[in-house]
């Protein structure tokens, strides 16, 4: 006598029904919670903005104008601009969120100031790479400190002032680092981890 498949495809094919069931429930929930703080963030009145604790490059910290490559003069202007600028690290801060904690009226300056700061974390480590190359790792060591400060997500910027760190044998402040990027919430987190130990 063969062996009864029959009741054990049935079964299968119920357990499978319940889950598609439960996913689907799932996602609808998760669909309709997303929409209604949608709605919530569409009718949110605007918060007072002026007394953030925005972040200001210090641009007087810099070395400016050690060099006469144009592209790194680009950059230095580019951060003189925006040093005039406020600047929020709002990475991984939706639209929605956006507008939940500062209003409706004041989502375009927010993302202004948000676009302002991930511009400047990307100049900031074009800035180190050519401070790198000029043999001036005092001045790398300045600027990525800043830029690591405000929580910047390059993770180069991590990696590179670690190297700083190692080359000049300060091991405190790479420790610093380390515990640093441990304790936060950076998307590729375990990788600069396993490249700055």
């Amino acid at each position: 006598m063969g062996f009864p498949l029959l009741p054990f495809i049935l079964l299968f094919l119920v357990l499978l029904s319940i889950r598609l069931h439960k996913l689907n429930a799932k996602r609808e929930q998760e669909e309709a919670e997303f929409w209604e703080k949608e709605r919530q963030a569409n009718i949110t009145p605007a918060k007072d903005i002026s007394n953030l604790r925005y972040i200001t490059i210090p641009i007087e910290k810099f070395p400016l104008n050690f060099s006469d490559d144009e592209e790194v003069i680009q950059i230095e202007n580019e951060l003189k601009e925006l040093s005039t600028h406020k600047l929020l690290n709002l990475t991984r801060v939706t639209n929605t969120d956006l507008k939940l904690t500062y209003g409706v009226p004041n989502f375009e300056t927010m993302s202004k100031i948000g676009d302002d700061y991930d511009r400047v974390t990307v100049l900031l480590n074009k800035y180190a790479e050519a401070l790198m190359e000029a043999g001036r790792t005092d001045d790398v060591i300045t600027v990525l400190e800043f830029a690591v400060g405000t929580g910047t997500d390059i993770s180069e910027s991590y990696t590179m002032l670690a190297n700083c760190y190692k080359q000049k044998s300060l091991d405190t402040k790479l420790d610093i680092l380390k515990n640093q990027v441990e304790q936060s919430s950076l998307y590729f987190k375990d990788s600069i981890l396993e490249k700055i130990s």
